[in-house]
């Protein structure tokens, strides 16, 4: 799977889930404060008009009075949305309090006190919301609110919110091939420069940090081993492998730390490839440790070993798994390679890990260095042992 796959990958969950939930809280807010308003308009006209009925003695005919409906109209007027209002009381038609034929009355018994019925719709079948108010003696007043404005925003906002997640969709996938080619660019760079032994190659086009790290690594280490080689070759001294055994006694040497209450011992078998390397780093539960191996030529695996130790050594303890991972990618990790965290154990690169856990558990009183010295003669062929014990 490529680096640009990978990155749309994790980019496009992230994108929806964030414009999914802004939508959402956006449809629910501005819908609940839309639909809120229409209820308390509905509902403080009801019982305005409620209260005046409340004080005649007979509200029918009183609010039926010339000079009162005049007022009405007047006073309701203003009211946006307002389809209709009108007292009712049952046995009794209802009165028409606006100045416009009343459409629709419906059955409603009079409430204890002031409430929304709710929405519905009417016989045209536009939404309406309505609200009732007791006007005392059996009477109430009903009002009918318009609830299309409501119906169309929230159908606006159903279209914004499914313009935001297609949005946010295709910038997710933009952004992610934008940022893989540019990944993937300065990659195809760094084996470049693998490739030329960080000869003559000027890595002032790599923009990113760490992958320039890793192009300067592979130039410092790999000029410096290939020119230890071609004196060992120049001067006839050794032959090709017995300098690489040399050069890695300088490079990986054994290992004895101490870290808190737990020690850490290293060993590199005499039997392991050119390309294997082990890089350790002290953490909270103990010590984080990788060991692996790069195929290739023996000077060539070498030289990446020694610069993929450096680098991934030389970041903080919280970037060691990232750091190998951008390491193993670089430098072609043929085995092994995965970070391991010890607070106490033993660790093979080459198979005999459960025998040599077992004995291990048979010898509980050995320290590290002894521990490994014992594997190491018991199982040559793992080419490199890591344990871990108690202080």
């Amino acid at each position: 799977m490529s680096v640009r796959i990978i990155l749309v990958l994790l980019a496009l969950p992230l994108f929806l889930l964030l414009a999914g939930v802004n939508s959402l809280l956006l449809y629910r807010e501005e819908s609940r404060d839309m639909e809120a308003g229409l209820r308390g308009q509905a509902l403080a006209a009801a019982v305005t008009v409620a209260e005046f009925a409340r004080e005649a003695a007979d509200p029918f005919a009183d609010l039926a009075q010339r000079h009162r409906l005049a007022a009405l109209h007047a006073s309701t007027g203003n009211i946006p949305g307002l389809r209709a209002l009108y007292l009712a009381q049952p046995g009794r038609a209802p009165l028409n309090l606006l100045d416009r034929p009343l459409i629709t009355a419906r059955k409603i018994t009079a409430p204890a006190r002031p409430e929304i019925i709710g929405t519905w719709e009417d016989a045209a079948g536009d939404p309406r919301i309505s609200a009732i108010a007791p006007a005392g003696r059996g009477a109430m007043v009903v009002v009918d609110i318009d609830a299309r404005p409501l119906a169309r925003m929230t159908f606006h906002l159903k279209r914004l919110a499914v313009a935001l997640v297609g949005g946010s969709a295709v910038l997710a996938i933009l952004l992610g091939l934008v940022v893989g080619r540019r990944v993937s660019r300065e990659f195809r760079r760094t084996r470049a420069i693998i490739a030329a032994h960080g000869a003559d190659d000027d890595d002032d086009s790599l923009s990113i940090v760490e992958v320039r790290d890793l192009a300067d690594a592979i130039q410092l280490i790999d000029k410096s081993v290939t020119d230890e080689l071609a004196r060992l070759e120049d001067k006839q001294l050794i032959a090709p492998g017995s300098a690489i055994a040399e050069l890695r006694a300088r490079h990986f040497p054994d290992i004895s730390e101490h870290h808190g209450d737990a020690a850490l011992s290293i060993r590199t078998l005499p039997g392991a490839a050119a390309g294997c390397f082990h890089v350790h780093q002290r953490c909270e539960t103990g010590f984080l440790l990788a060991a692996g191996e790069i195929g290739g030529e023996p000077e060539q695996a070498f030289a990446a070993a020694v610069a993929l130790r450096d680098f991934v050594g030389g970041g903080p303890v919280g970037q060691f798994g990232e750091r190998l991972a951008l390491a193993k990618k670089a430098f072609g990790v043929t085995r092994g390679g995965e970070p391991i965290t010890l607070g106490d154990g033993v660790f093979a690169l080459h198979g005999a890990q459960a025998a040599m856990a077992g004995y291990a558990a048979r010898n509980p009183g050995l320290n590290a260095d002894a521990l490994t010295a014992d594997l190491a003669l018991l199982f040559p062929e793992t080419g490199i042992i890591a344990a871990v014990t108690a202080v």
